[in-house]
């Protein structure tokens, strides 16, 4: 600070003196004490169960409920003049909770711009009175010039009488003294303003009291305070008037450097820049490195940098060691808008699988009048979880001989032959991570011309989980099937399924009886519609890579007890 700013702020202190003196020399008449008050320190010493315990207790004069200022010390190496540097900021304050005698319990009262730590100032206020003779004749209203004392030495009048220390004791002012009351409101109004609001308020009182026992005192320290104002405003123009050429950053990414650079005119020997990122209290000083005549840069750390935020301000040093206001300061720095760096999506993989698989199913004890094989080919594409999930196409084989138990078992009639080669088309729809509904719908060749079909099932579970699957499918000409099947993925490497189908495939048609003759060869073949039956399977998988696995199947299924018969199966799955 200068010898200017010194003697400004020394003549505004003794205007607040001679203020706070001229008001007690009123109010002493009317009130037997003044209150003021005494500032305790203390430390947080630790903390137990989420409560920050300090060192301000009963011993010491605080009560449960006290509030108590919470300072944050700072010591820092100045990085051009090699000095230590330590002063203290507010980051909150804490409210006490539970008193004893040497340690109490506080919790935050208001939010915290930092979390408490160990080491940490608190700071109670507590109230003390102290007794005022009201013997004492109150001293005339000083008369104090505009202009404040140039020498620099200054007299110190004694204002204080004798005081002692006294129980605190809430002090209002008399309403036989209107003015004083009146005093006493504006300061208490005043708590915490800034300058610009005490200057108005002090400027206001004057206005009104003109002649007023208090109106000097208040009009001087108003005018102390804008003089105060106005030279510094003025020492940083004349400071900012260093900066001839600065073009600030319009935009930064978090955790990416960034460089700052600034043109001075009569250059200083040094540069440095301060800098801090949202919600943190202290900056962070770095010196400017010289890239030129009168020309200083400086990056800023990736790791420094995080959004939403990035304030900052620049500081020259001249040759004798002081500094110099270049751009912002740290009550009104620059700001600079920091985004977070969008992170890269991996590119979506979509899965492919192609499965052949081929089944074969005795209905009556390996006789061969009553028998299903199917054989399956299918290439599908796995896209996502919620809407659609899948869509397979393939082609499949069926053939089979059967008819109904009484032409089979009882009149030994041959089974007829029943055949179907056929394409399909199947999607998978996602109504949640858990549930999803199968659609497939088949169309193909048969003996006698072209026939379809269609099938649908409700997936329970996802499909790369264990899943449950319900549903029915059917064919034109070979009839229907009811399909319940269980897929375990307990074991990542020997995938198993279970399932069982209600059918009375194949010969779940009968055929159309006509008055004309059958064709030659279809005597004694089976023309009615087959017995619904049950299959029961069981399939084991073993995944050779980790994309290809091969599977066995066994299944039994029968349409009575002396009507049933073995089968076996197997399938190949690849994904890529």
């Amino acid at each position: 600070m200068s010898h200017e700013t010194l003697r400004i702020a020394r003549g505004s202190c003794l205007a607040g003196a001679l203020l706070g003196a001229a008001f007690a020399s009123s109010a002493a008449a009317a009130v037997p004490a003044e209150a003021s008050s005494e500032a305790l320190e203390g430390h947080v010493i630790a903390f137990e169960l989420g409560d920050v315990v300090v060192d301000v207790a009963g011993d010491r004069g605080a009560t449960a409920g006290a509030i108590l200022e919470l300072w944050r010390p700072l010591n820092i190496k100045h990085p051009v003049t090699g000095q230590m540097v330590s002063d203290r900021f507010l980051i909150g304050r804490l409210r006490l909770v539970q008193v004893r005698g040497v340690l109490s319990l506080a919790l935050p009262d208001g939010k915290l711009a930092q979390p408490a730590q160990p080491g940490d100032i608190v700071v109670l206020h507590r109230p003390v009175a102290a007794h005022i003779t009201t013997n004492a004749s109150a001293p005339e209203p000083a008369t104090l010039t505009t202009e404040p004392p140039t020498s620099s030495t200054s007299t110190t009048t004694s204002l204080a009488p004798d005081t002692q220390k006294a129980k605190p004791e809430p002090i209002e002012p008399s309403s036989a003294d209107p003015e004083a009351a009146e005093v006493s409101a504006i300061f208490d109004q005043l708590r915490g303003a800034g300058v610009r609001r005490r200057v108005l308020a002090y400027e206001s009182y004057v206005t009104r009291h003109p002649h007023g026992k208090y109106a000097i005192v208040l009009y001087e320290e108003a005018a102390h305070l804008r003089r105060l104002v106005e030279y510094e405003t003025s020492a940083t123009d004349k400071h900012q008037s260093l900066l001839r050429n600065f073009e600030p950053p319009r935009e930064a990414r978090s955790h990416t450097p960034l460089r700052i650079a600034v043109e001075l005119s009569n250059a200083p020997v040094a540069a440095v820049i301060h800098s801090r990122n949202s919600g943190e209290v202290a900056y962070h000083t770095a010196p400017m490195r010289r890239v030129g005549e009168g020309y200083f840069s400086a990056t800023i750390e990736a790791e420094r940098l995080s959004s939403p935020r990035l304030e900052y301000f620049i500081e020259g040093v001249a040759s004798d060691g002081r500094s110099m206001f270049v751009l912002g300061t740290a009550m009104e720095p620059q700001a600079v808008n920091v985004e977070d760096v969008p992170k890269p999506k991996p590119a979506l993989r979509v899965p492919a699988t192609v499965t052949v698989s081929t089944d074969y199913a005795d209905w009556n004890n390996l006789k061969g009048n009553d028998v299903v094989w199917q054989t399956e080919g299918s290439v599908g594409m796995r896209f996502q979880d919620l809407g659609v999930r899948a869509a397979r196409m393939g082609f499949g084989v069926y053939r089979g001989v059967g008819g109904s138990l009484a032409e089979l078992d009882q009149e030994k009639l041959s089974g007829r032959r029943v055949g179907l080669t056929y394409g399909y088309l199947e999607g998978e729809f996602g109504l949640s991570h858990f549930t999803s509904i199968i659609g497939r719908l088949v169309i193909g060749l048969e003996d006698d011309g072209v026939n379809g079909g269609a099938q649908a099932l409700l997936r329970i579970g996802n499909d790369r989980e264990t899943n449950l699957t319900i549903g029915g499918e059917a064919l034109g000409g070979i009839g229907l099937r009811g399909i319940t099947e269980l897929q375990l993925a307990t074991f990542p490497r020997v995938p198993i399924l279970f399932r069982t189908e209600v059918t009375n495939q194949p010969a779940g048609a009968a055929l159309a009886r006509t008055s004309t003759p059958l064709a030659p060869g279809a005597v004694g073949v089976a023309q009615d519609e087959g017995e619904v039956g049950a299959r029961a399977i069981a399939q084991v998988g073993y995944r050779f890579l980790p994309d290809l696995v091969i599977a066995a199947r066994g299944s039994y299924q029968g349409r009575t007890i002396n009507h049933a018969g073995p089968g076996f199966g197997g399938a190949v799955t690849y994904q890529w």
